[in-house]
Formats: C-alpha cells, structure tokens, sequence
C-alpha cells in the first residue's frame, strides 16, 4: 500500500479541523470525556482497558514509559493511576489549551505540542524512544477531510509510533462494520489495517474486535522484544 505524503495546505487544514473541535468542546464541557467526543466516562474507560491491552508483556514489578498520542486532558494517566501500572506517563496533543490543563494537572509529567505526522526528524526528540505508544480516538474524527488526506495522517502517524517505540504500540479505529455511519468519522477497514501493519512494521500483531463500540484495536509490537519475551522460541526468528 503506498500512503502519500499530505501537502502543507491540506496538513494546516487537518489541524485547524481537529483544534476547532475539539476546542469548542473544551469550552462547552471542561475536563470531562465530551471534551474528547466521548459520549461519557464508561466508554471512555473501556477503550482504556483495551488500549492497555498493550502492556499484557509486562511484569508487576517493571517499570516502564508509555506516550500518549493526542493525550487530550490526560484521562489516560488516571486511568493507569487508578488500576495501579508502574509506568513513567507522558503525552502530546495539537491543542494547546489541553496541553497546558494538563501540566497544571500533572505538573510530574512531561507534555507537549506535537503533530504526530510530521516527517520523523520533526518531532520532538524529548518524546521519542519510549517502551509504548498508545493512541484513542485520534483516528475517529475525520471531520471535512477528505479520504486520502486522512488515510495518509493515519498511516504516517501510525509509522512514526512504531519507529519511537522500544516495545510497541496501540491504537484503535471505528469499524466499517458498523451499523451506523457519520460522514464526518473515519471508518477502518480491519484487514487493511492489519496488511499494513504486516507489510510495514511487524508481523507481531493482534486485532481485537470484541466491544460493544463498534471500534477495533490493534497492538503491534517489535520483533526484539517479542524474541525477548519467548527465549524457548529462538527459531522462530
């Protein structure tokens, strides 16, 4: 599959498309899910309980760093917080406004202004080579986008998580098999998604389509460190 490369137009479109969203909500609901277009707290935590999912590897006294994409208002690190993981939590976002809610919130954290679908060289190196990155929502809402320009965000996005991590990534998708459709959200075809994966970052990959949300998510992980995980299974790799 070749994914091209959004133009600077349709990149400053993208981002002003996602900031008025999301901003707007910010000033209608606060700190609170609907800022981040979920619908209320107990969905929000359900995608949370399947994004870490990617942590399944880990043991209870091993400490590690996870990187949230579009962190929003950090609702994540509560979540981790709350169920107890030993991990080293930082986040980014395009918005500003969540950004700096967020240090305020969690001034032990590291945050920042980050579009994640920027050539690699452009991202902020503070943010780099942590052991997981996870993303939700981030690919749901495609706005007045159009297809390709949204294709092409998601999988540049998508490739620069894999390149970062030092263990692996998550990350979910509205299914084409639902049985509603918005024209302003993307919906993901899972074989697509997973024949990309494949071709392009790791054969080590699961797909889980089994919540009453009509999304899917996808865990990759690094050759390296799955080789690490299964020691009786060298031949394998």
């Amino acid at each position: 599959m070749k994914i091209n490369k959004i133009g600077v137009m349709s990149m400053r479109k993208l981002e002003e498309s996602q900031k008025n969203l999301y901003f707007n909500k910010f000033l209608n609901f606060g700190d609170d899910p609907r800022s981040l277009s979920w619908n209320d707290k107990k969905s929000q935590c359900l995608r949370f309980e399947k994004i870490s999912g990617l942590f399944k590897y880990e043991e209870n006294c091993e400490t590690f760093s996870i990187h949230e994409i579009g962190c929003g208002l950090a609702h994540l690190k509560e979540f981790l917080d709350k169920w107890g993981y030993n991990c080293i939590y930082s986040g980014s976002d395009i918005i500003l406004e969540f950004i700096e809610h967020n240090k305020k919130k969690y001034p032990q954290c590291h945050f920042s202004i980050q579009n994640i679908a920027v050539d690699y060289e452009q991202i902020d190196d503070a943010i780099k080579d942590k052991d997981y990155y996870c993303l939700s929502g981030t690919f749901h809402t495609k706005e007045d986008n159009s297809i390709q320009d949204w294709k092409s965000f998601v999988f540049k996005s998508i490739d620069n998580m894999f390149k970062m991590a030092k263990k692996g990534i998550s990350f979910n998708f509205l299914t084409i098999y639902s049985e509603f459709y918005d024209k302003k959200l993307y919906y993901a075809d899972p074989k697509e998604i997973m024949d990309y994966c494949l071709k392009n970052l790791s054969r080590f990959i699961s797909i889980e389509h089994d919540v009453p949300l009509y999304e899917f998510f996808v865990y990759v992980y690094k050759g390296e460190y799955i080789k690490e995980k299964f020691p009786d299974y060298r031949k394998y790799f």
